[in-house]
């Protein structure tokens, strides 16, 4: 081990690092990738430049006796599926712009915050694009996260390199759920007074 030490110093920093990508690559391809038997395997459609295996199990009670470790297909929701389940939990009659509002959501905020995402976004704004709010101290909540522009709006269009001072932005469901997802990674859910509704 010693040694190995002494030669990595050796080897310049950028090469150092691949040296480690590639070692850790092929640990990783070693335990966590299984390798089913080829009658097993079934190649699905490329799913963003990745050919998907689909583990199916066998029928015949000779291949289930020979087969020592039986691979179960890894259980995965449907992106549609679940769009389609978590609006159920919201409204019977949802809207295209519903759906994809919570697509949005899916794709900003990590998997952990999705239902608080899709419930703070329900309390504020009931996924309206366009819902308005105003405050007593005269600013305004906008879009489907109601976000303030008393400030908040204007930094937040800023950090995703938009014109902070187009507060139009905001009614963009894009730009308003990612803005939203910069704002949670920041701070959570302190910043919204829906946050009582998670």
């Amino acid at each position: 081990m010693l040694q190995v030490r002494k030669r990595l110093k050796r080897v310049p920093g950028h090469s150092a690092g691949l040296i480690r990508v590639g070692a850790l690559a092929l640990v990783v391809s070693l335990t966590i990738v299984p390798s089913p038997s080829p009658g097993a395997a079934t190649i699905s459609r490329p799913i963003r430049g990745v050919i998907a295996e689909a583990i199916t199990p066998s029928t015949s009670p000779s291949s289930r006796l020979s087969s020592t470790h039986p691979v179960a297909p890894r259980a995965r929701r449907s992106p549609v599926a679940g769009v389609v389940a978590d609006l159920a939990g919201f409204t019977t009659s949802p809207t295209p712009s519903d759906g994809h509002v919570l697509t949005l959501i899916h794709q900003d905020f990590p998997a952990r915050a999705w239902h608080d995402a899709e419930a703070v976004a329900w309390c504020e704004s009931k996924f309206r694009v366009t819902d308005i709010g105003f405050d007593s101290n005269g600013t305004h909540d906008r879009g489907v996260f109601q976000l303030n522009d008393g400030g908040t709006e204007q930094y937040l269009m800023a950090m995703l390199g938009e014109n902070p001072k187009d507060l139009n932005l905001a009614f963009n469901p894009v730009l308003n759920v990612r803005a939203a997802a910069l704002l949670y990674a920041r701070d959570g859910w302190s910043q919204w007074s829906c946050a009582s509704a998670i």
